[in-house]
């Protein structure tokens, strides 16, 4: 592999073994680590060994390779395309590449690389997508770490999405043959040239060929490091985030330097963009050809309105997948140490809404779970909290049933106030609590005393 002294780096191929013969001399856990993934592409591999491994014999009974029990000899590598020498035997290493520089036949001996043509890269494989690690024989250990990282990065999915994208090329292409066929250039799809503009939002009013997908990605209660994995996986490969207030920012540094970032939230009472146009921007982007990660706090299914950006996506053709988040009904709670189950206490929860109105259809019906032992965990209710005490005391619910409003959970400006229905509206006041905040009330409060684990960190 040195012979030529100017050759200082590989370079990188992918090969077709499909149906061709491979050599492996060894019958060892080296050699299987060879043997599996070229199984995997296509190849007749033919093991030469005195001794194999049960899986290599496994391998062997279901007609995957061919095993040759003996010991090498010269002639072996007859008729193949590539060689493996995996055995401890440098004497076997030497007489196997004597062979294979007289054939012309590539030859790769683990862990000698004076004795290579080439260097087998650790792989992750997703389908038709392979992706190849090298450090051309210096380091096998970091390629085997930068290919786990690879693994976590590049889930199963991606196999789905190089078919879908390349059905979507095929089309191109037959489109673009059309186009030219009828005296246009591909890059017009409606025969005129398009105006630049120096705003690059404006670019998601281009159809693409190649649509992309929308990924509706809940953000989680606060707390960055309470971001799902498949979320990070979203972020880092998106090229455009759209982002609401309640997403800590540090969660964007995981975006590549090139994505494009839109804040579409709430703040002050001021929507930076109705949800039409949040709408709109989503399925524009994505039939711009873009992936696009719609960044919602907590779970997006969760009074996230993700379910009404679905049904926009899916009514306008759209491919989209949603990644669930920790929701803050769950993970508030718990940083403030109060369950929302407790045997002995009430096996039943209620997420409610406080934002609502009596005259809406969906109005929530606080007389209900007034006269009710389960727990009530309440999303924007900070604005109505008088109103709503008021309400579950006017229908029957205990005036001493506890309270607890917690303000900027998981986050190290956590705050929780604790009451009755009676002074609670009062505490928080007092408190000068501000949103985002959530209620709970229910009994289970009475537990935080105990469980309280994470505000005494913060002192």
């Amino acid at each position: 592999m040195n012979a030529n002294p100017h050759r200082r780096w590989p370079h990188p191929i992918f090969l077709d073994l499909d149906g061709q013969r491979v050599v492996v001399v060894g019958g060892g856990a080296v050699a299987e680590r060879k043997i599996e993934p070229l199984i995997e592409s296509g190849a007749r591999v033919v093991v030469v060994s005195p001794d194999i491994t049960d899986r290599i014999a496994a391998l062997a009974e279901r007609g995957l390779i061919e095993v040759q029990r003996r010991a090498y000899a010269k002639g072996d590598l007859s008729g193949c395309r590539l060689a493996y020498a995996a055995t401890s035997d440098p004497d076997v290493s030497r007489a196997v590449r004597s062979e294979a520089t007289e054939a012309g036949i590539w030859l790769n001996a683990v862990d000698q690389p004076a004795l290579c043509d080439f260097i087998t890269p650790a792989c992750v494989r997703r389908g038709p997508l392979t992706l190849a690690v090298s450090t051309n024989g210096r380091c096998p250990e970091l390629a085997r770490r930068i290919r786990l990282e690879l693994e976590r990065t590049y889930g199963p999915e991606y196999a789905a999405l190089v078919d879908e994208m390349g059905k979507a090329r095929d089309r191109a292409k037959e489109d673009a043959g059309l186009a030219s066929e009828e005296g246009r250039t591909p890059d017009e799809p409606g025969g005129g040239t398009g105006s630049e503009s120096s705003q690059p939002w404006l670019e998601c009013e281009r159809p693409s060929p190649v649509p992309g997908t929308v990924y509706l990605v809940g953000a989680g209660p606060g707390e960055p490091d309470l971001l799902t994995l498949r979320g990070r996986r979203c972020l880092e490969s998106a090229d455009m985030v759209v982002y609401d207030a309640l997403v800590d920012l540090r969660l964007l540094d995981l975006c590549r330097p090139s994505a494009l970032r839109f804040f579409v939230g709430k703040r002050s009472g001021c929507h930076a963009c109705s949800q039409e146009e949040i709408n709109g921007l989503l399925i524009a982007a994505a039939k711009a050809g873009h992936s696009v990660v719609r960044l919602k706090g907590g779970d997006p299914f969760l009074f996230g309105r993700g379910g009404e950006e679905a049904e926009a996506l899916a009514d306008a053709g759209v491919g989209f997948e949603v990644v669930p988040g920790v929701s803050a009904g769950i993970a508030v709670p718990a940083y403030a140490g109060i369950p929302l189950t407790q045997r002995g206490v009430t096996g039943e929860v209620v997420f409610v809404t406080g934002h609502d109105s009596s005259s809406s259809p969906s109005s929530v019906d606080w007389a209900r779970y007034a006269d009710s032992p389960a727990t009530l965990v309440v999303f924007m209710g900070l604005d109505n909290l008088a109103a709503i005490a008021r309400r579950l005391l006017a229908h029957g619910r205990d005036e001493s049933c506890p309270v607890a409003v917690i303000a900027r959970g998981t986050t190290r400006e956590q705050q929780t106030v604790v009451g009755t229905l009676v002074d609670i509206a009062v505490r928080v006041a007092e408190a000068r609590i501000t949103a985002p905040a959530l209620l709970v009330v229910g009994d289970v409060v009475g537990l935080r005393d105990k469980l309280n684990w994470f505000e005494g960190r913060l002192a």
